[in-house]
C-alpha cells in the first residue's frame, strides 16, 4: 500500500471515527444523561487512535485494541453502564481484526480472530440479566467481527494471489 493511499484511508477513517463519536455522544447523552457518554467516548477514541497506527505486522495496535474493547465491556458491567463495546469502538476493533488478520504470521493472525471472538463473547456475556443476550450491541459486534474476519482473510489471499 503506497503511503499515499495509506494517508487517504486514515483519512476518511478518521473522519468516519470522529463523526461517529460526536453522534455516539450526542444520542447517550440525550438518552442516558450524565457522564456515560464520555466513558464510551474514551473507549471509542482510544480504539479508533489504535486503529489508525495499524501497520504491516504491528501487533501492538491489535492488542491493544482488543485489550480496551475487554476493558470497556468489563468496567460497563461492573459500573451498571450500557453495553459495550459502542459503535465506533465495534468499528474501530473491526479494522484493527481485519489488518490484523491480513498482514500477521498464521499464528497472530489466528490470535486476532480469536481475540475478536472473545470479545463478542464477552459482549454477549455481559448484557444485562434482564436481557437474552442478543442486544443490539451484541448483534453489531458479531457482525462487524465476521465482516473483519471475511475480509481479513479475503485480502490475505488476495495479497497471495490465491484469489483472482
Amino acid at each position: 500500500m503506497t503511503t499515499t493511499y495509506r494517508a487517504a484511508t486514515n483519512a476518511v477513517l478518521g473522519l468516519v471515527f470522529v463523526t461517529g463519536l460526536g453522534l455516539t455522544a450526542y444520542l447517550i447523552a440525550a438518552s442516558w444523561g450524565g457522564l456515560y457518554w464520555l466513558f464510551d467516548c474514551l473507549a471509542g477514541a482510544t480504539a479508533a487512535s489504535l486503529a489508525l497506527l495499524r501497520g504491516a505486522r504491528r501487533t501492538w495496535p491489535v492488542a491493544g485494541g482488543l485489550a480496551v474493547a475487554t476493558v470497556a465491556t468489563v468496567v460497563a458491567r461492573v459500573a451498571d453502564l450500557p453495553q459495550e463495546p459502542g459503535p465506533v469502538t465495534a468499528l474501530a476493533l473491526a479494522v484493527l481484526v481485519s489488518s490484523g488478520i491480513r498482514t500477521l504470521p498464521g499464528p497472530g493472525a489466528t490470535a486476532v480472530a480469536a481475540g475478536g471472538f472473545a470479545v463478542v463473547g464477552g459482549t454477549w456475556l455481559t448484557a444485562l440479566p434482564d436481557a437474552a443476550g442478543f442486544t443490539a450491541v451484541t448483534v453489531v459486534n458479531a457482525l462487524t467481527w465476521l465482516a473483519a474476519v471475511a475480509l481479513g482473510i479475503t485480502l490475505r489471499l488476495v495479497g497471495r494471489g490465491a484469489v483472482a
